[in-house]
């Protein structure tokens, strides 16, 4: 029998391929976190990550990038840390063609699905959270004797935002006031205001943009309609256009003589005006035919400015609602906030009233007041009360002011800027602004409580129940705006957004659905008492402000 053949102890090579039939089932597969998981379990994992975590995952590989990216993914992120109420209607808009937001906020608009997906979510995150830790980028537009002057020594400015158009005019004496409309930073377009009616030099009151949709037209598509108001009551229709710019009003306006009043705030919504003068007459005015007509006026003897109005288009094509808030006396010589409704609508033909120019032709749209509603902070029920009546009496005693310096609207909340100094009474000249209402018999030394100073704003609910429904409108205090270190110069709100400029140049941002605020802007050291009121306006990525540091804006699409 032979012996076996003894192996070699050397180590065999690797061999080139498998033995026995070849198949590709059976070959190694290197598994990893891509291949190994469908896309919608990968985005299932990754929705349980906040926004930090998600920025960091994209920086992993390409594949984690493009499911980091998900619009979806950040949509649902966004409901979760912001909420729905952003989500809810305003009275701005993304489906302008010419890009315009009248007073929209971040992601705050109605949309429709289509609409809602085309959205950028993760850009609209980032542009929320940076309005919440008031990160934002800080640009001058011009020293005051530029563009417009500085509150120190000076009326305050006119400053409005139309999309990517910054309006601005000054108050100033002057025998050509001109209105001045950014677009790019190089790019300025001039207004020219005149009066018809006086050679003496005149300044501008107030100016409002036309708050109505775009027309389907072609050729008024990215119209802008402006209204420019003269100190001597006059005031004049412009119409915008980049592709063919006019700097000529379309439309003028000479009230008669016993109307000639300084106009203070103004509303706005294609082919209805609506003005307020400082002696508290509301005028209502039709744009719609080829001249101006005056419809209807109304007079208040018991509103007081500061005031803000607020002007909306109802479902009904021909009504429109209008909210007015203002300051309203309190006995003996207080201040609080009261809020009017008014329901305009349009209806008949009529005759309209002769003017300084001449009569002007029939109108179609006879704009008039056909309800309205009021609802006071301070009220004081009738007959007797019992204890639990008699305690909200205590509390609504304990939030009257001695001044107020502002007071804004956005027709859901109401904030009062109270306007006396913290801790001592104040003490105000005669020449200081009107727009700060003060009391007239300087003989009370009552001081605003501790809670209720010039340093919080106190924020209010506005509830107006349906005409139909039996309950009645009300305005509830809903709590106090804690932050500023100074008296407040000016106050905006919309949208569920408040933004406050403050005398010594502060500016604060307050989510009035969540009530968190941020600090945006910190004092200015060294500074001069202003004479008059600062400027504050914003929308849906910017803050625009005149004050003490001059003309500022602040961007949070950074």
């Amino acid at each position: 029998m032979a012996s076996k053949r003894h192996l070699s102890p050397a180590p065999l090579p690797q061999p080139k391929r498998q033995h026995g039939v070849y198949s590709q089932s059976a070959r190694a597969v290197i598994s990893s976190f891509d291949n190994a998981l469908y896309d919608e379990l990968v985005l299932f994992i990754f929705s349980f990550l906040n926004s930090r975590d998600l920025c960091a995952v994209q920086a992993a590989n390409k594949n984690c990038s493009r499911l980091a990216c998900d619009n979806q993914l950040w949509k649902t992120l966004y409901v979760r840390d912001f909420g729905k109420a952003r989500l809810r209607g305003g009275n701005g808009f993304y489906t302008r063609k010419d890009g315009r937001l009248i007073k929209g906020l971040p992601s705050r608009a109605s949309l429709a699905a289509a609409d809602a997906e085309s959205l950028n979510w993760k850009w609209m995150y980032r542009i929320s959270s940076n309005w919440r830790n008031g990160r934002c980028a800080v640009d001058s537009l011009g020293a005051p004797s530029q563009s417009l002057p500085s509150v120190t020594g000076a009326p305050g400015a006119h400053v409005l935002l139309a999309g990517a158009l910054t309006i601005s005019a000054s108050s100033e004496m002057s025998h050509q006031p001109i209105i001045l409309l950014r677009s790019l930073p190089g790019l300025v377009h001039l207004l020219k205001c005149k009066s018809s009616i006086t050679t003496s030099p005149v300044g501008i009151s107030t100016i409002a943009i036309d708050q109505s949709r775009p027309s389907k037209l072609p050729k008024q598509d990215g119209l802008l309609r402006l209204a420019a108001f003269l100190s001597t009551g006059e005031f004049s229709i412009y119409e915008y256009d980049p592709s063919s710019f006019s700097p000529y009003p379309k439309l003028a306006y000479i009230p008669l003589p016993r109307h000639r009043s300084h106009v203070m705030h103004a509303a706005y919504h294609h082919p209805l005006l609506v003005t307020l003068s400082h002696t508290f007459t509301l005028m209502i005015y039709d744009l719609s035919g080829d001249t101006i007509t005056h419809t209807h006026s109304l007079s208040s003897f018991t509103s007081h400015p500061p005031a803000s109005l607020i002007m909306s288009a109802m479902p009904s094509s021909t009504s429109y609602k209008l909210i007015l808030a203002y300051a309203i006396p309190v006995y003996p010589a207080h201040w609080s906030v009261g809020v009017t409704e008014l329901i305009i609508s349009a209806s008949g033909s009529v005759i309209s009233t002769p003017v300084a120019t001449g009569p002007a032709p029939p109108s179609y749209a006879n704009f008039t007041v056909v309800g309205t509603r009021s609802a006071r902070a301070f009220d004081v029920p009738q007959g007797w009360i019992d204890d639990e009546k008699l305690k909200a009496m205590r509390a609504q005693w304990g939030r009257k002011v001695k001044l107020v310096a502002d007071t804004q609207t956005d027709g859901k909340w109401v904030v009062l800027a109270p306007g006396d100094a913290p801790g001592s009474a104040p003490s105000h000249d005669e020449g200081s602004s009107s727009n700060v209402s003060s009391p007239s018999s300087p003989l009370t030394s009552y001081v605003s409580p501790p809670s209720h100073t010039s340093t919080h704003l106190q924020l209010y609910r506005l509830y107006m129940p349906p005409s139909s429904s039996s309950h009645v409108p009300r305005l509830s205090f809903v709590r106090t705006l804690h932050g500023p270190l100074g008296p407040v110069s000016a106050l905006s709100l919309a949208d569920g957004r408040c933004v406050s400029l403050g005398v010594n140049g502060s500016i604060w941002v307050w989510d009035l659905e969540g009530g968190e605020g941020t600090e945006i802007a910190r004092p200015v050291d060294e500074f001069k008492q202003a004479s008059a009121r600062g400027t504050v306006v914003f929308d849906e990525r910017r803050i625009v402000t005149s004050g003490v540091r001059g003309m500022e804006e602040r961007r949070f699409d950074i």
